[in-house]
């Protein structure tokens, strides 16, 4: 089998699942293709402009449904494709056994597909495109991967300066956590730019549903959860569209969720919060 693992699997992954199905079907190859997520949204269906993006493409992903990678998944799979190259390091954090290539490695290329989470339709249809070309320029790979006759290619490995030491490595939590930040913080400047376009309470939907990966504590001293807690006390505040300062307030916790929470920081949004219904 062939897991294809995004973050949420709802929207790269499925579209790169079914897009490899035909590519191989196409060689009258029959093996399983199916996809997961890193902190996958179980059950959720595929993002709505994911589903219209293959509906374009002649493609059907109307009855997905989001599962989170496990153990299980990873014993039977021969290869793990990372949608991206920041998905394939929290894998190989986590499954040092596995056989696991990102996307754009398996391309030859270095190129990560954004993810067009809240894009119009035409963004999706456009990387899904590319999803496609890269799959066809690695299939031969890929193929080989699987059969067992090729190695994943090595990583090109960076040479730091002389004069520099080389920069401690990240634990995989803290690139599941910035990731997320960034998903909900461009969900939040299209509230900003677009008050009364966006779907508020969908994004705020999504905003909630990536707070437990925003707040996976990067250290014993980190105070994420009980911040996080405080950031879900005010989307609840905010049932309908945000006020500017509103928007403004929840971006600025969330940049400061980038790096470990202290005491000082949960004092400051504990103080913060008293004043966010006003703002």
């Amino acid at each position: 089998m062939i897991l294809i693992i995004g973050a949420a699997d709802t929207g790269r992954a499925p579209m790169a699942t079914v897009l490899l199905r035909r590519l191989l079907h196409r060689r009258d190859i029959t093996w399983i293709v199916a996809s997961a997520g890193v902190v996958g949204h179980d059950e959720d269906p595929a993002e709505v402009e994911a589903r219209d993006a293959m509906a374009i493409l002649n493609l059907d992903i109307s009855q997905h449904q989001a599962r989170s990678l496990s153990d299980e998944m990873v014993d039977t799979a021969r290869v793990l494709l990372a949608i991206d190259s920041g998905i394939a390091r929290v894998l190989k954090g986590r499954y040092p056994q596995a056989t696991i290539i990102s996307l754009g490695a398996l391309a030859g290329r270095q190129r990560d597909i954004p993810d067009p989470f809240r894009m119009q339709v035409g963004a999706w249809v456009s990387y899904a495109r590319e999803i496609e070309s890269l799959l066809n320029a690695g299939l031969d790979r890929l193929i080989g991967m699987v059969g067992g006759t090729e190695a994943p290619p090595a990583e090109a490995p960076s040479i730091p300066s002389p004069a520099s030491s080389p920069p401690p490595q990240e634990p995989p939590e803290a690139e599941l956590r910035r990731a997320a930040i960034e998903r909900c913080q461009r969900l939040l400047a299209l509230a900003a730019e677009l008050p009364g376009v966006v779907d508020w309470p969908g994004a705020r939907r999504q905003i909630e549903a990536d707070l437990p990966t925003m707040s996976t504590p990067l250290s014993p001293q980190d105070l994420a959860r009980p911040y996080a807690a405080i950031v879900q006390a005010m989307l609840g505040l905010t049932p309908q569209s945000p006020s500017s300062g509103q928007v403004a307030s929840l971006r600025a916790a969330l940049d400061t969720l980038r790096t470990t929470i202290t005491t000082d920081a949960l004092s400051a949004i504990s103080v913060g919060l008293a004043a966010y219904p006003t703002l």
